[in-house]
Parts: structure tokens; C-alpha cells; sequence
């Protein structure tokens, strides 16, 4: 195939005439994508597509059935594994990331909530990540992702200074920013791979710890949510700000990610350079009222304050961020599955936790005691 300078995806389903048309509506001219069945693979299409799409279910496939059970896979996670480890073995120049796009996710997310269960899965599978079929903003993710990877060099620089520096300019890093060594010091403390990447790991390690590891905790970036309780503002407000061009405005801009997959889920900000920031609006002191006043100024309107502080960040009994921001004595912590011990710990509030029993075994057992007492 000739080489094109988009990104390329390949979606194999075992009904592909249901997929084209949808694939063109909604992919346009971003990718160069094509839709085939699961009997039609060739390696070529594997070397020249930069994302693999799997459909989870694969019924439609009756030259199958006459194979011994060896060359039955079940399910695209099973066909997934086998089209991945030829696609490893093959001398091809650039790497190729594998995906589920299912629209059966309630058959394998197990126990896990559904945000979650897209990047669990695809780590427990080998695989990049899940993309239920529902999901409205699926195929926006999926030129991402596969832009993400055609970015990753296929052999990553066996000097460990040439190493960090690839890091640092996949993740945008500005080394020039007040902020940097804060930054820095965070990302390595969330466990960037850079030792087993130096030692010839396959560099789709570095989107791996992004993707499942990284964008969907607060770590060293931050959702909105997490940022709005650090400048002690609303979500709301946090939003109007970011919809104007003040000050403020921006400010935040300045301390937006931009590097590698930013966007796939959503808008994130450095979190050291908004703790620096916030240590200098509020006259270097812990002054929630000189906070206040200077962010009011810069962003030259009333902004809806948050009376708790420190405020704390709520999740939902599917680990989503709530909006909702409360003090301390309110909350308890839980310790998820698969939750980064790195990430900024996930609080629930303690009524949440007593109207829903099936978070009680996720509680820290120093805070059980704040659930079951009569006296809270």
C-alpha cells in the first residue's frame, strides 16, 4: 500500500458492510481507514495500519468452523493476541496499536464501571484500550490514538539522557517554565517508564502508561474538576473562565497539556504548575481570601467560591469525579481496583458509601469505622 501521511486504522468486524458507511460519516478525511472482515486479514493491512480495531464479537464467520480449535479464536480479544504477536514479529519500520470496539461491553466489564472498564480491560489483555460502539466520541479517540502512535519512534533511544529527552518532548514539557522541575518530579513519580523503555522496551509502553495509567486518574495532570478545587472555584465558574480570553484565561491556557493524547479524555492541566501558581496568587501562604481576590482580578468577573478548605474532590460509585467538593471530615477514602498508588486518592462522601454497600469493601480500613458508627 502507499504510504499516506494520515493516520491509518483498521477495523476488522465480522459485519464490515455495517461498518463502512459509519466509518466514512464519522472518520471523514482524518484517517485512511478501512473496514474488513476477520477471514480477509493479511499481514500487509496489519504493517500498514497504525490502530487495529477488533470487533469482541466475531459470529459471523463460518469458515471458522472448520478449523481445529487452535485456529478458533472466541473473540476479538482472543484474535486481538494473535494478529498483535505477528505484527511484533514482523520487521515492519513504525508500531501498530490494538484496540477492542465492541458493542457489548456489559458481557466483559465484570465488576468493573464502565469508564473504568476501558482502559482495565486493555491492560489486563494486552491491548491499548476498548471502545464501546455507543460511545458518541469513540471515533474523535480513535484518530488520536492513532496519531499518538505513528509519534512513538519504533526504537527508543538506548541512552538514558536521549531517553528523558523523548519523554519530555512527547509530553510537551517546557523546560523554560518556572515549573518544569515541579513537573518533572511529578511524572517520575508517577512511574514513567523511561528505564524499561531505555532498555528496548516496545515504546507503545510509553502510550500504555498514558492510557491506562495517567489520564484517567489525577496524577501529575489534572481534570477540571481537580484543578477548580485547587483555585477553590466551582466547575462551573472554572468553565466560564476558560470559555472567555481574560487573564486568568489565559493563564490556565499556559498550564494546559498539549503533549501526547492530549484530549482523548478530555482537557488536562499540569498539576505543578497549578500548585506554583496558586502558591503565588495567594501571597506564597496557605490565604484562601488573597486567592480569591486575585483570581477574581484576573479574570475580571465573580467567580462562585468553594467554602471548604482544603476542598476535596468526590467520585461517583463508578469512580467519576462528581463536581461535588467537600471538606475533609466528610469524606472517606477507597481504594479501587487497579487505582494508581501514585494518583491523588479517590474520596467518596460518607453518605454515598452508606446508601451503596457494594463500595463498603473499597474503604481504607482506617476510615471504616467514620461509616458503620452510629455517631457520623
Amino acid at each position: 500500500m502507499k504510504k499516506i501521511n494520515r493516520p491509518s486504522i483498521l477495523a476488522i468486524d465480522d459485519k464490515p458492510d455495517e461498518l463502512v458507511s459509519q466509518f466514512a460519516l464519522d472518520l471523514k478525511s482524518r484517517v485512511a481507514a478501512r473496514v474488513i472482515h476477520p477471514q480477509d486479514v493479511e499481514m500487509s493491512d496489519l504493517e500498514d495500519a497504525d490502530l487495529v480495531l477488533v470487533d469482541y464479537r466475531l459470529d459471523s464467520w463460518p469458515e471458522r468452523d472448520g478449523q481445529s480449535v487452535s485456529l478458533k479464536p472466541a473473540t476479538g480479544m482472543a484474535l486481538a493476541a494473535v494478529l498483535r504477536e505477528q505484527v511484533d514479529r514482523s520487521q515492519k519500520d513504525r508500531l501498530t496499536a490494538f484496540a477492542l470496539h465492541t458493542g457489548h461491553l456489559n458481557d466483559i466489564q465484570g465488576r468493573f464501571p464502565p469508564a473504568t472498564a476501558q482502559h482495565v480491560l486493555a491492560r489486563l489483555n494486552n491491548l491499548e484500550w476498548t471502545f464501546p460502539k455507543a460511545e458518541l466520541n469513540r471515533y474523535d479517540r480513535m484518530v488520536l490514538l492513532a496519531d499518538a502512535i505513528r509519534r512513538i519512534p519504533k526504537n527508543w533511544p538506548e541512552d538514558s539522557d536521549c531517553s528523558t529527552l523523548t519523554v519530555r518532548q512527547l509530553l510537551k514539557l517546557d523546560e523554560d517554565a518556572d515549573w518544569f522541575d515541579r513537573c518533572w518530579n511529578d511524572v517520575l513519580n508517577c512511574r514513567v517508564p523511561v528505564q524499561e523503555l531505555t532498555a528496548g522496551g516496545h515504546g507503545i509502553l510509553f502510550i500504555r502508561w498514558l492510557l491506562h495509567q495517567v489520564l484517567p486518574y489525577p496524577c501529575f495532570l489534572w481534570a477540571e474538576q481537580w484543578v477548580a478545587a485547587r483555585l477553590r472555584i466551582s466547575v462551573e465558574a472554572l468553565r466560564e473562565v476558560l470559555d472567555g480570553n481574560s487573564i486568568l484565561a489565559r493563564d490556565l491556557k499556559s498550564m494546559r497539556y498539549s503533549g501526547i493524547l492530549a484530549g482523548f479524555l478530555g482537557d488536562r492541566w499540569w498539576r505543578g504548575a497549578l500548585e506554583d501558581y496558586v502558591w503565588v496568587a495567594a501571597g506564597h501562604a496557605a490565604d484562601g481570601q488573597q486567592l480569591q481576590e486575585t483570581l477574581t482580578e484576573r479574570a475580571g468577573l465573580e467567580l462562585d467560591p468553594v467554602d471548604v478548605n482544603p476542598a476535596v474532590v468526590c467520585v461517583d460509585a463508578d469512580l467519576q469525579p462528581t463536581g461535588q467538593f467537600l471538606a475533609p471530615m466528610d469524606v472517606v477514602t477507597i481504594r479501587p481496583d487497579h487505582w494508581p498508588p501514585f494518583a491523588d486518592p479517590a474520596w467518596v462522601d460518607v453518605e454515598t458509601v452508606r446508601d451503596d454497600p457494594t463500595l463498603l469493601p473499597m474503604i481504607d480500613p482506617l476510615n471504616l469505622h467514620r461509616v458503620t458508627s452510629d455517631d457520623e
